[in-house]
């Protein structure tokens, strides 16, 4: 492989998000790289703008875009030695962001899968910062087999609006699946575990995102989560979910005291109750009709025949 590294990113209508991007993109000490964009036939100037920065532009339709499929299909055309994915609304905090997030890899050969930390927008409501912080503290850590005892499923989490592949590893493993709903980067990294090999969370390698998902929003995004725990049951077996979800709940009602903005206490507890009842009913996905998933569902394109 002629390239240290690889840098995938997924748009869609993305023209507004590409310019700042990219432009982070290209003052990142780490120079021996390429950028490869996958569009989802975007309505903007999105291509136009990839194109101006140096990036390699792969179009396809809309209703072809799928979370492991489309991001293999970058893959197989990349030439660096790693594969860093991100979204097009994640947003390098600086120039290390990049070497950060694969100096791991490089350093250690167990380690196959790197991710870094998000910190959200300053617009962000107070629980979306929370979450962000619950779920990416400012101290790294290596995790293997050796911690699914005690930390379950919380041993493959990983997000690919910031994480990094040793491509040679990734190759191997047959990259993420084309067939799951979403999550396709904890179901990877649980198939890097389980065959061995390491997975890193570099504190150090940091990118601004965050969303403020509407309740019906959030309620739709755990439906998609139930779904993909009920089809995977190997890592769901893993899973403490709702445990984790109440001792989430009692410090982020912590959080938001200590913070002085107990306003937004009703918002946590709404916002609680959509993502429980979401899950609940993506487990139960089974036993309702394919019409009812594609209503319910916030990756819709998934139910189509």
């Amino acid at each position: 492989m002629s390239l240290k590294l690889s840098v995938i990113i997924p748009t869609l209508n993305a023209g507004k998000y590409l310019p700042v991007l990219l432009g982070r993109l290209s003052t990142q000490t780490i120079s021996d790289k390429e950028i490869i964009i996958v569009d989802s036939a975007s309505d903007d100037e999105t291509a136009e703008v990839g194109r101006s920065f140096g990036a390699s532009v792969k179009s396809i339709a809309r209703n072809e875009f799928n979370h492991g499929r489309t991001r293999n299909m970058a893959a197989r055309d990349a030439s660096g030695e790693f594969l860093a994915f991100l979204t097009q609304d994640a947003l390098p905090v600086d120039d290390l962001m990049l070497e950060n997030l694969i100096n791991p890899m490089e350093r250690d050969e167990t380690i196959a899968v790197t991710y870094g930390r998000q910190i959200a927008y300053m617009h962000s409501r107070p629980v979306e910062r929370f979450i962000r912080s619950f779920n990416y503290p400012e101290v790294s850590n290596t995790r293997d087999t050796t911690d699914i005892e005690h930390l379950g499923v919380k041993t493959f989490f990983c997000s690919n609006a910031c994480a990094s592949y040793r491509n040679e590893t990734f190759r191997r493993l047959g990259g993420f699946r084309d067939d799951t709903i979403m999550n396709e980067d904890m179901e990877l990294v649980f198939r890097s575990v389980i065959a061995g090999h390491r997975v890193h969370y570099a504190a150090d390698a940091q990118v601004w995102h965050s969303h403020d998902y509407t309740l019906r929003e959030q309620f739709r995004r755990y439906v998609d989560i139930g779904v993909f725990f009920a089809d995977n049951r190997r890592l769901a077996r893993y899973a403490r979910n709702e445990s984790e979800g109440k001792k989430y709940i009692v410090q982020a009602a912590r959080y938001l005291m200590q913070n002085k903005e107990p306003q937004e206490l009703l918002h946590l507890f709404l916002d609680s109750v959509a993502r429980l009842i979401g899950y609940r009913v993506g487990i139960k996905y089974k036993a309702l009709p394919r019409s009812s998933m594609n209503y319910l569902s916030m990756n819709k394109k998934y139910w189509l025949p």
